[in-house]
């Protein structure tokens, strides 16, 4: 592992070991990567063999409490792509021309264990499984999609794919944690299948801890790839009833409903957002299992915070997709109105860029939310959804909001999911007098 940079001050520093060195290894152990280099070096008594920039081997002795970090951030190791051909995969839906990190299909146990992304377990060689269970790398999250094996390489379009549920067994007898998802497509892993699929994965439980059930998403990009249907109001409401109906059966038997839909298809459904016990520990709120709820609930929680008058008159824009507009136009926008002197705009936005059927604010672009507001009062700040940006700050096409603010002349400003809070801090800096 070659050093990026060294703390000032830090354990590494004091030792002399500077940027450009590698670590090969930490008490007799090679370290490969990340993990490697946690999991070896939590000891109290550190022997490094270091190889600097000239080639030199040396060797480190360092003593340290238990867990101390020694200071060190590393060059980032290229990850594991993925060789599969998904019938539904994104990536694969994108327009032409965009940076090329968002091309990049990872398929790596690495990024499942550190970050929570998703793999197939397609490409685990037997040294992997073993790696996992001696450095116990759980909770994994794991696409399963089907327990078909016929369908489920059908679906990867990879048909080489290993049998999913003996390698889930063999992680889960080892005590290895896992997460797993269903991307359900209408009229392919629906029906019998997907029954069958809930079941299989819950004789697994506890160390299968969750199933959560997440819409196909489909862009306008998909000449040559297989023809998908889209959820709709009608699928979600059915498949709504279902998953209550294995729910009630779950919870007599494990006093957990084991298994969710994405809020995505309560919004498309039209129904209300289940209340906080239906997601029981929100195990996967990042994949969009819950999300809506922990929002609602923290601006139910902090609301009474906000102030009942501004000193001076204030108008706001919040953007927003299509599908979130409806629970947000509802209480929380009423709530804002109640605000004297503030003025709120929601405005949803429609996704041109991937195709209209693309409705989270998550996938949203620059483009699209500009061309929305140039056609609107838009007023002296706007506030974006926090997932339309990535770790860079970038839409998916690249833009900045300090691009849309030349553009529009306005001030912007990046929300998060504690509604409240982004508010009053808003507020505070545009000197409102709250």
């Amino acid at each position: 592992m070659k050093i990026k940079s060294v703390e000032k001050g830090g354990l590494a520093d004091k030792h002399s070991i500077q940027p450009g060195d590698e670590i090969q290894e930490i008490n007799n152990s090679p370290i490969e990567d990340f993990i490697d280099y946690k999991f070896q070096s939590s000891d109290e008594i550190l022997n490094l063999r270091i190889k600097d920039k000239s080639g030199r081997i040396r060797g480190v002795r360092i003593v340290k409490k238990t867990d101390q970090d020694l200071g060190i951030t590393f060059e980032e190791k290229k990850y594991r792509g993925c060789g599969n051909k998904c019938i539904f995969c994104f990536v694969h839906q994108l327009p032409e021309g965009l940076r090329k990190p968002l091309y990049f299909k990872d398929e790596d146990y690495r990024l499942s264990f550190l970050h929570g992304n998703f793999i197939t377990l397609t490409n685990l060689s037997e040294q992997d499984i073993q790696r996992i269970i001696k450095q116990r790398l759980s909770p994994l999250y794991v696409s399963v999609h089907t327990s078909d094996e016929s369908l489920r390489k059908k679906m990867l379009g990879n048909p080489k794919a290993p049998d999913i549920l003996p390698l889930i067994h063999r992680l889960t007898e080892n005590r290895i944690e896992l997460h797993t998802q269903i991307v359900l497509c209408p009229g392919v892993n629906n029906g019998p299948y997907l029954e069958k699929t809930v079941y299989d994965l819950s004789l697994f439980y506890p160390w299968v801890k969750s199933l959560a059930i997440v819409p196909v998403g489909l862009t306008k990009y998909r000449k040559g790839l297989p023809r998908l249907k889209p959820v709709d109001r009608e699928y979600s409401r059915k498949l709504i009833k279902s998953v209550i109906r294995w729910q009630s059966y779950f919870r007599r038997k494990y006093k957990s409903n084991f298994v969710y839909v994405a809020d995505e298809f309560y919004l498309l459904a039209g129904l209300d957002i289940p209340p906080k016990k239906y997601y029981d520990e929100f195990y996967q709120v990042e994949n969009g299992v819950g999300m809506v709820r922990k929002f609602l609930d923290t601006f139910e929680r902090k609301d009474k915070l906000l102030p009942w008058k501004l000193k001076h008159r204030f108008h706001l824009t919040l953007v927003t997709g299509m599908l979130a507009y409806r629970f947000l136009s509802g209480h929380i926008f009423n709530r804002l109105k109640q605000i004297k002197h503030l003025r709120v705009n929601l405005t949803p936005v429609k996704n041109d860029f991937l195709g209209k059927s693309v409705t989270v604010s998550g996938l949203l672009s620059g483009k699209d939310i500009l061309r929305t507001l140039k056609k609107s009062k838009h007023g002296e700040s706007i506030m974006l959804p926090p997932n339309c940006l990535n770790s860079d700050g970038l839409f998916l096409d690249d833009l900045k909001p300090s691009d849309l603010e030349k553009k529009l002349r306005v001030k912007i400003a990046v929300g998060s999911y504690d509604l409240v809070k982004s508010l009053l801090s808003l507020l505070s800096e545009r000197n409102s007098g709250v």
